[in-house]
């Protein structure tokens, strides 16, 4: 997610809920694995967006669940 600002190392802040808007960054859970992506939808359905260009977007095979949506970061410096 280094094109939305999130890095290796960052602590995403998430709030567990399943009411989310097209376009929040949320916790998912694809097919039996969680990720932190982007929410979108089109004629096809939802679907996750990745902010990195080398990633693909996500259209579950099976299930898509929502965990909840990031609130925050945190970002530790060394």
């Amino acid at each position: 997610m280094v094109e939305a600002g999130i890095h290796e190392g960052d602590l995403a802040v998430v709030k567990k809920t399943t009411q989310v808007s097209i376009g929040e960054i949320v916790v998912a859970i694809v097919d039996d694995e969680y990720t932190l992506k982007t929410l979108a939808r089109d004629k096809g359905g939802y679907h996750l967006l990745p902010a990195n260009k080398s990633y693909a977007p996500i259209r579950p095979e099976g299930k898509l669940e929502i965990y909840g949506v990031m609130v925050g970061l945190v970002r530790r410096y060394q």
